[in-house]
C-alpha cells in the first residue's frame, strides 16, 4: 500500500479528522492532506509517527526483490520431498530445472536470499546433491561465494547421477555439465538451464 494510502486509511479507521490527526501528529493539516493525496512523499519516520498517532504500530519490513512466486533451495527441497514420496521424480526435477528462471529474474539480493538457507534433506541423495550443485552453479554466475553448506557430506552422490538423460547420450551430457554440478556427482547439460 502507498504511503497515502496507508495514512488516510489508518486515520479513517481511527476516526480522525485530517486536523486531529495534524495535531496529535504533530504537523499541520495542509500536509496531512498533502501526503494523503500523494502530493508529498512522507519520509519513514514521519510515515511512523502519523501511524503511530492513529494508533498503529509500525513495523519496517525490509526483503530482498525476487522473481513473484520464487522458491529457495531451501523451500524447493521440502516441495521435492513431497513429490519423491508421492513417486513423482519428474515434477521434483522440474522444480530443479524451474529454479533457473526464479534465480535469474531476482534482484542480487533476492539471489542471494534464494541460495543462502540450507535445504532440509529430500530423502534422496542424488537430489540432495542436485540442490548443492544448483547453489554453486548459479553462485558462480552471479560471482558471489557459494554458500557453505554446498559443502556438506550429504551433498555429493556415487554413484553419478545423469539427470534425464539415457545411457545412449551420457558422453555428451559428461561434456556439457557445468562444473559446479558434477562436483557433486550431478550431471546434466547447461542447456536445460540456459532457457529463454
Amino acid at each position: 500500500m502507498e504511503p497515502a494510502q496507508l495514512i488516510q486509511s489508518a486515520r479513517h479507521a481511527a476516526g480522525l479528522t485530517q486536523a486531529e490527526l495534524a495535531r496529535r501528529g504533530d504537523t499541520a493539516q495542509p500536509a496531512i492532506a498533502a501526503y494523503e493525496s500523494g502530493a508529498r512523499q512522507p519520509n519513514i519516520a514521519t510515515l511512523e509517527r502519523l501511524l503511530r498517532a492513529c494508533e498503529y504500530e509500525v513495523e519496517l519490513v525490509a526483503r530482498p526483490r525476487v522473481r513473484r512466486g520464487a522458491a529457495s533451495l531451501a523451500q524447493l527441497a521440502v516441495t521435492i520431498r513431497d513429490d519423491l514420496l508421492q513417486g513423482d521424480d519428474q515434477s521434483a526435477i522440474r522444480l530443479l530445472f524451474g529454479f533457473a528462471d526464479d534465480f535469474r529474474g531476482s534482484s542480487r539480493a533476492g539471489r542471494l536470499s534464494l541460495i543462502e538457507d540450507e535445504p532440509a534433506p529430500t530423502g534422496d541423495a542424488r537430489f540432495d546433491a542436485a540442490l548443492a550443485g544448483a547453489a554453486e552453479f548459479f553462485a558462480s554466475e552471479e560471482e558471489i561465494p557459494s554458500p557453505a553448506w554446498v559443502n556438506g557430506p550429504t551433498r555429493f552422490v556415487e554413484p553419478w547421477w545423469f539427470i534425464a538423460s539415457r545411457q545412449a547420450f551420457h558422453a555428451y551430457t559428461l561434456a556439457r555439465t557445468p562444473a559446479a554440478f558434477a562436483r557433486h556427482g550431478v550431471f546434466v547439460a547447461r542447456e536445460v538451464f540456459d532457457r529463454i
